[in-house]
């Protein structure tokens, strides 16, 4: 069953708690535009310690109606337990990352549960869908855009967002590919990371969603010089091959070329030390900023 705005005559904007679960209260605010037109649905802190991402969905709460056409919903702290605790990565509630169980299981754990309510409920009925995250407590990211590779209208999403890099992606249990199966175009974006969130890294993920708007037909494309035309993309991923500390030697944004120095892995009593190689050239599209890193774990994003 779909999210609504409460019945009320006149009733442009409601703010308040939905629960997709007794005892589960999450914040939510829908907007009503000044004519109809498509849905929205922006989700944010799935990632409760992605700070970027959640303040520039509390901003999106505070859109005036009269700004665009259509209907508005922000979920802005979709994982409000980690968000409390400054927790990264997981649901408090059951351990999981909320942002690989989708689409969820109604019968499973709180993540997969939750999961499962946001699909079955809160994606329902819409016309586009935005999930808002950036590099976690631990991982700075360059911006970027993921979609669900194959999916013709979410990679329009994707690309209209003007953030440099638009990555397709195959991987399963993510939200934006949730939003697909369902015929709801969706995407991802990041900006920022650490722990922080900054007006630069804030900026990119609110220009990124007006660009959405527009392209879904709620907002006035810009249609002036200069825009944005993102580099479409894959991304490999490489893993610790030990445990121990890690020395990354490449920021986001930087280019690597193949065989070059990604960072170093130094044994805790000094034993030993791993250099980590890029295996593709490409440029660095996020890295694991943690000291600590655990053999398996993600070191460096590479765009190729």
């Amino acid at each position: 069953m779909p999210l609504h705005v409460p019945a009320s005559a006149g009733q442009r904007r409601w703010s308040g708690f939905v629960e997709p679960e007794p005892g589960l209260d999450i914040p939510c605010t829908i907007i009503r535009g000044r004519a109809g037109g498509p849905k929205l649905l922006v989700t944010a802190g799935v990632h409760g310690a992605e700070y970027s991402s959640i303040e520039t969905a509390r901003r999106l709460t505070a859109l005036a109606p009269d700004d665009f056409s259509g209907e508005l919903t922000v979920l802005p702290i979709v994982n409000l337990g980690a968000f409390w605790k400054h927790q990264p990565y997981v649901n408090p509630l059951d351990g999981k990352n909320i942002n690989r169980v989708f689409p969820g299981d109604v019968n499973g754990s709180a993540s997969e549960r939750l999961a499962a309510w946001l699909v079955g409920t809160a994606m329902a009925g819409m016309d586009g869908y935005v999930d808002l995250h950036c590099g976690d407590i631990i991982e700075a990211v360059t911006p970027l855009a993921i979609f669900c590779d194959g999916d013709a209208r979410s990679e329009a999403l994707a690309t209209a967002s003007g953030l440099p890099y638009v990555v397709r992606s195959n991987a399963g249990g993510f939200s934006y590919g949730a939003a697909s199966g369902l015929g709801v175009p969706g995407v991802l974006l990041e900006s920022g990371g650490n722990g922080l969130w900054t007006e630069d890294s804030v900026g990119h993920l609110t220009a990124g969603v007006s660009r959405i708007m527009a392209e879904l037909g709620m907002r006035r494309k810009d249609g002036g010089a200069g825009a944005p035309h993102p580099t479409l993309c894959r991304m490999v991923v490489t893993t610790a091959p030990a445990s121990g500390f890690w020395h990354c030697a490449v920021t986001p944004g930087a280019y690597a070329n193949r065989g070059a120095a990604l960072g170093v892995i130094y044994d805790l009593v000094g034993r030993w030390e791993r250099s980590i190689v890029a295996e593709h050239s490409g440029p660095v599209l996020y890295h694991v900023t943690s000291l600590a890193i655990t053999e398996g774990e993600p070191l460096v994003g590479i765009a190729v």
